[in-house]
């Protein structure tokens, strides 16, 4: 698997909030991971950092990706690493007040075999292209997605709607947090974008697309970036891109 990432601050904020991790776990196994920080510059830079940080940690030392382990015990992990997140992150918000509020996005895959495992919270999103075809794997926890899904706004007024920043899920904002999880075959060829809002409330889908299509990984999250800046920059970029 060929995997590339990179976070940007953007041409407007003050600080970066987003946070990644990419990894191998073993011979034929890895993990990647994006988190967007919300709750103010200290409270969403520490809660996408204690997510990336408690997260990885908790996949590292179940021993994914060095033994065999079933679809249902590797939902189990990821449940268990996310719900770890969450609750050092609530009850840090709960105890310093500079923290009050404060949580993340969580958009985790861990690639075994032939399966992508995808546990999601947030905006952050996970896109599939597959020979040409470019679509969205995971679905916004957002309020425009809850309009959008009532039929009462489209999708391209989702992206300009003043309430586009407001999301209905994220990881430390409660004591607890319901995390959706799905499994997906990939194939080769596959590439798996895992991105920040930052990318997709600037950019269209089929301009990500044609980037993610055309040039490498490694190229193609810098030019991401790039894009999303020259489009006014006015979040925190956040991309990683797997090829199978």
């Amino acid at each position: 698997m060929n995997i590339a990432g990179k976070t940007d601050i953007g041409m407007v904020r003050s600080t970066n909030q987003d946070t990644f991790r990419i990894e191998a776990l073993g011979e034929a196994a890895g993990m990647a991971l994006v988190c967007d920080g919300m709750g103010g510059a200290r409270a969403g830079d520490k809660a996408s950092a204690l997510a990336r940080r408690h997260i990885t940690d908790v996949i590292r030392a179940s021993g994914f990706g060095t033994m065999a382990m079933e679809e249902a015990e590797i939902q189990q992990l990821m449940l268990s690493a996310i719900h770890t997140a969450n609750s050092v992150i609530y009850r840090l918000s709960q105890r310093e007040l500079a923290y009050t509020g404060m949580g993340t996005t969580v958009v985790l895959v861990l690639f075994a075999g032939q399966q992508a495992y995808v546990a999601h919270v947030g905006d952050s999103r996970l896109y599939l292209l597959r020979r040409g075809r470019f679509s969205q794997v995971t679905t916004d926890h957002s309020r425009v997605q809850e309009l959008v899904d009532h039929g009462l706004i489209t999708s391209d007024e989702a992206r300009v709607h003043p309430e586009r920043n407001v999301i209905t899920r994220a990881v430390g904002t409660r004591m607890d947090v319901n995390v959706d999880l799905l499994t997906l075959p990939v194939e080769p060829g596959d590439r798996l974008l895992l991105c920040s809002d930052g990318l997709t409330t600037v950019c269209e889908d089929d301009e990500i697309a044609d980037v993610v299509f055309r040039f490498p990984p490694c190229e193609a999250v810098e030019r991401l970036i790039q894009m999303a800046n020259a489009a006014g920059g006015y979040d925190n970029i956040t991309a990683v891109i797997a090829e199978v």
